[in-house]
């Protein structure tokens, strides 16, 4: 599929913890990309309630129980989500938020399975072809890397408008090496999946 007719979607989730096994979403996030250029007006955040509260992960996200009081459960935005994300899923390291969807999905009786772009992992690809020196891969850094202000990190809008604004700019970089298709990045990006571990945040 050529880029310029390829859907993509950042997306970002935060969490009441790390593990997948007992954590919840509480609130999700995606950008659209579409012929290389992000379609801003199709944003789309929403805070989701879960059955239980973590305290301890306020002070990431800074989402406090009262400020998930109205908002809907995992299931009453399930299907909407569903036919809303009909593309390739990008973030830093997307895996982690995949799999926190694909356990909710599950839970409301729907199958989730979609292609991933870590842009971590295509920003390692492109520091190989360049041949330039290893840059940090965590979100922070490559914000800074690609000289975008800092703000409201660790609220999933605002990171999945910079994983949107990053990849941007990485697809424009990649066509310089041939790269002219979606099956090639996330080729490029499979090729780089062990990253250093110190890149969740």
């Amino acid at each position: 599929m050529d880029l310029r007719t390829a859907r993509f979607y950042a997306i970002d989730v935060e969490t009441t913890g790390l593990d997948q096994a007992k954590d919840e979403i509480i609130s999700f996030a995606c950008v659209p990309i579409v012929n290389l250029k992000i379609v801003v007006h199709e944003n789309y955040y929403t805070l989701i309630k879960p059955a239980r509260y973590n305290y301890k992960a306020m002070k990431y996200h800074g989402i406090s129980r009262a400020d998930l009081q109205a908002a809907p459960a995992f299931e009453d935005v399930s299907d909407h989500l569903l036919k809303m994300l009909d593309g390739i899923l990008v973030g830093h390291t997307v895996e982690f938020d995949f799999n926190f969807l694909k356990k909710s999905f599950k839970a409301s009786g729907s199958r989730f399975k979609r292609d991933l772009i870590d842009i971590a992992m295509v920003e390692k690809w492109l520091k190989q072809r360049c041949k330039a020196e290893s840059r940090g891969l965590t979100l922070d850094e490559m914000i800074e890397a690609y000289g975008l202000k800092k703000h409201y990190r660790h609220n999933a809008a605002a990171d999945a408008f910079f994983a949107a604004q990053i990849f941007q700019m990485q697809l424009l970089a990649m066509t310089k090496f041939g790269i002219t298709s979606a099956e090639k990045v996330i080729k490029a990006a499979r090729s780089c999946r062990y990253a250093d571990s110190d890149i969740v945040y």
